[in-house]
């Protein structure tokens, strides 16, 4: 989910393009709000970004009632998009562009940040169930990273079943299809689901660094368990992935070309240099105003961004 804390650091994310490798992501669990599980898997201190995706969630699973939905007050970004996608549940998003959508699994939530938006996220009235989920950042190149905001909700993309897997291409491009989503750089996020054990064979672009997300169940790659719950980086030079599914498994393979750009973060803003988060710093602690604008639907107060010393600088 969102960065909900009052509190962060400006975290600096290199470009890690590398031969083919297979490494485990330092993960860290958490508690949001009023009891929601995640596990942020990016950024972490051993990997900062897998192509454009610099920011990695994964949601529950867990059950929720009215009394313990999710509730994330209105908070801002700038430069990125930010892409969720559920397994299981629902979640209400509302925005300052006036848009209220309710995200089903197998849909698409995607929001172009851009110079400037907020938004909340809340369990839709009433609602009580499981909650399992996944939401990315994907960072701007610099020369989009100040276009107007935007929001779209895609309900129609490009599904197949290959080597008894059940693939959704929810972003990007693999295996000669598109998603219809609307993106700035080159980049794959397909979700993989396993019914039965299955030995699955993938046409991936060799300039592309990879990541393998396992939701569920397990996978094997080059000999290698890779364990639920857990984010692991492939760097980059395969043109192909065998991977072995168990019964019941879910992942997601993610990644794109490398940006070559420099990427910043500091709560819930992405920028090219310190300034320009200092200043989206400075705007959000104006709010309501003309860059960010505000959610009037949404019935709580939003949340107040940590501030940037523009002393402390990155070295």
């Amino acid at each position: 989910m969102s960065n909900t804390h009052a509190s962060g650091e400006t975290v600096e994310c290199p470009n890690l393009a590398s031969q083919p490798t297979l490494t485990p992501v330092d993960s860290r669990k958490s508690i949001l709000g009023s009891g929601l599980p995640i596990i942020r898997h990016l950024p972490s201190r051993s990997q900062r970004l897998i192509g454009p995706w610099c920011f990695l969630d994964h949601i529950g699973p867990t059950d929720l009632t009215p009394d313990n939905a999710v509730d994330v007050g209105t908070h801002p970004h700038i430069g990125l998009q930010t892409v969720t996608w559920l397994f299981e549940g629902a979640l209400l998003h509302k925005d300052s562009l006036g848009y209220e959508q309710v995200i089903a699994p197998g849909q698409l939530n995607l929001m172009t940040a851009g110079h400037g938006i907020c938004h909340s996220e809340e369990s839709p009235p009433g609602f009580s169930g499981p909650m399992h989920g996944l939401q990315f950042w994907i960072a701007l190149p610099a020369e989009h990273e100040d276009i107007p905001p935007a929001f779209a909700h895609h309900t129609d993309l490009p599904q197949w079943q290959q080597d008894g897997a059940d693939i959704t291409l929810v972003v990007g491009e693999l295996a000669g299809r598109r998603s219809p989503a609307t993106i700035f750089s080159p980049l794959v996020g397909a979700d993989i689901v396993a019914a039965q054990a299955c030995r699955l064979t993938l046409p991936i672009p060799a300039d592309f660094e990879l990541g393998l997300c396992i939701n569920e169940g397990h996978a094997e790659l080059e000999g290698k368990t890779l364990e639920s719950g857990e984010l692991y980086y492939l760097g980059q030079g395969r043109d192909t992935l065998v991977l072995t599914l168990s019964a019941g498994s879910r992942i997601m393979l993610l990644g794109g070309e490398p940006l070559g750009q420099p990427v910043l973060l500091w709560w819930n803003f992405v920028g090219r240099d310190q300034e320009r988060l200092q200043q989206a710093v400075i705007d959000w602690q104006q709010w309501p105003n003309d860059r960010f604008g505000e959610v009037r639907t949404y019935q709580g107060a939003p949340l107040t961004a940590p501030t940037l010393d523009p002393s402390v600088r990155l070295k």
